[in-house]
């Protein structure tokens, strides 16, 4: 299958690496977006892997959630393509991701 990261995501991936090289160095921020790029290279081949997160009944979308360390991938598989959406860090509050993917969900969307 195919990955593909949204905008919001790749956003995301550069807020986290800011955030570690501040408050942890670079070379652990090497570490943890490597981390989270294995993760997702991983649903390449098992797009499953993560765990059902939230549905948005409106897009007929089944967001799924991969934990990586601190951090969640959220994805939704489309076809033969795994959309990344977003990377959540855990620290955040949760409720406030379920609330953007199913009332704001075309901005997640990844682009191709």
């Amino acid at each position: 299958m195919e990955i593909n990261w949204s905008e919001q995501s790749r956003d995301d991936l550069r807020e986290i690496v800011s955030y570690v090289v501040v408050n942890f160095g670079t070379r652990k921020a090497a570490e943890v977006l490597a981390g989270i790029r294995a993760a997702a290279e991983q649903l390449a081949d098992f797009p499953l892997l993560g765990k059902r997160f939230v549905e948005d009944k409106e897009l007929g979308i089944v967001y799924r959630s991969l934990s990586c360390r601190l951090n969640r991938i959220v994805y939704y598989i489309e076809g033969d393509t795994v959309n990344i959406v977003t990377v959540w860090q855990n620290r955040r509050d949760v409720t406030r991701l379920v609330t953007e993917l199913t009332q704001d969900s075309s901005r997640h969307h990844a682009q191709r």
